[in-house]
């Protein structure tokens, strides 16, 4: 089996496409509103609101739906990786229940004009992080 890294390697495109833009492109986006319209201060302010509101859920809970696509079409494809298969599975339908539960707490408590708890905003850059790597070792181990 070729490693991690020399599949990523091997594959950028794929690697930009589904990691690199659902991740960093927002925040692309907010540097250049930010520099366009108030500068340097005003980019800090939105990637901080940006983080702040947990919008990384949101992103944290495609790749876990993708990594979950991945998952259960190995699982009929091939018989010999299908218990690994049905655990990532798993893992991804928890992983997305909880992550839709912190969304909906973050909404309630940004609507009700609450702050964000500062252990939710690491929860959703952890999770985002995470993501980001086991997204594409799934899609390379399972062959898709």
């Amino acid at each position: 089996m070729v490693t991690y890294f020399a599949q990523l390697q091997s594959n950028p495109g794929w690697f930009a496409i589904n990691v690199l833009v659902p991740v960093l492109l927002p925040f692309a986006v907010i540097a250049t509103v930010a520099i366009a319209t108030g500068g340097w201060r005003e980019f800090l302010q939105m990637m901080k609101k940006a983080v702040d509101n947990g919008q990384l859920f949101w992103v944290a809970l495609a790749m876990l739906a993708s990594t979950g696509y991945e998952a259960f079409a190995t699982y009929g494809r091939s018989p010999d990786t299908s218990e690994a298969a049905s655990w990532a599975l798993g893992a991804c339908i928890i992983g997305a229940v909880f992550t839709s539960i912190f969304i909906a707490i973050n909404t309630s408590r940004i609507a009700q004009g609450q702050d964000i708890r500062k252990r939710v905003i690491w929860i959703s850059i952890l999770l985002t992080i995470a993501s980001s790597y086991f997204y594409p070792w799934f899609h390379f181990i399972f062959g898709s």
